[in-house]
């Protein structure tokens, strides 16, 4: 069984490139970068539950 799941979403183009640059800038493929927001994003969430 994979450790990880796809994701697909849809999202506009010019959003994507710029995310793209973002996680370039942060040596990250875009779908790392992508996991480590939502990752964030959750543990956050979990703190204030």
């Amino acid at each position: 069984m994979s450790k990880t799941k796809i994701l697909n979403i849809r999202i506009d183009p010019d959003l994507k490139r710029k995310a793209k640059k973002l996680a370039e800038a942060d040596d990250r493929s875009l779908s790392n970068w992508v996991t480590k927001l939502i990752a964030e994003k959750v543990k956050e969430a979990e703190k204030k539950s």
